[in-house]
């Protein structure tokens, strides 16, 4: 089996665990509060996904803040998350961690990144000059290597780093059947009848 489909079927089954494994504890918690119904309709991956990022995320940041992301992170939260759910988070913008910007020492600064060496460069060098914020919560979108964590505690971010998690959503959740400007010889599939 090729690199791709090996890497394609790993995300896959990590998808499905995750979906079955999240689901299976909504549904355990909602019965154990005696009212044996969900909380709110799923939506299906898309809408475990959101609920995922905003308890184990966003809403464990207090305060009004923006979230420093790569392009790549940014990707796998647009997927899942519109600005108005956002915004009903308190969270203000989404921002790449190299735009030059005021520090604001009253607010948090949650960063979220894929687990490439470029990227935990670009969250040790934001904090390389001084310190910009009053704490720093890092979320990986992956699991991280052994060399990446090694590379915080070195840098300035570490004394203010608060949190510190792996979010495990290294997948996207697309749309079915819409077209986007990445795709490449895609539409025999795309206006296909399904089998």
């Amino acid at each position: 089996m090729c690199a791709h489909k090996t890497h394609t079927h790993i995300q896959a089954h990590c998808l499905c665990d995750f979906y079955l494994t999240y689901y299976a504890e909504r549904v355990g918690a909602s019965k154990a509060d005696g009212s044996g119904q969900p909380r709110e309709p799923s939506n299906g991956v898309r809408g475990c996904v959101r609920d995922y990022i905003f308890h184990q995320m966003l809403d464990v940041v207090h305060g009004s803040f923006k979230v420093f992301c790569v392009a790549h992170a940014a990707s796998a939260l647009s997927c899942s998350l519109r600005l108005h759910d956002l915004m009903e988070h308190d969270m203000t913008l989404l921002e790449d961690p190299m735009t030059p910007r005021q520090p604001i020492m009253s607010s948090p600064a949650p960063y979220f990144f894929s687990v490439e060496d470029a990227s935990v460069s670009r969250v040790v060098e934001d904090w390389m000059a001084k310190v910009t914020y009053r704490d720093a919560h890092i979320f990986a979108l992956g699991c991280t290597p052994h060399r990446s964590p090694q590379q915080l505690p070195r840098a300035r971010i570490a004394p203010r780093a608060m949190r510190s998690k792996e979010m495990v959503l290294d997948f996207t959740a697309p749309e079915v059947l819409v077209f986007h400007l990445s795709m490449q010889n895609e539409f025999p599939q795309l206006l296909s009848p399904p089998n």
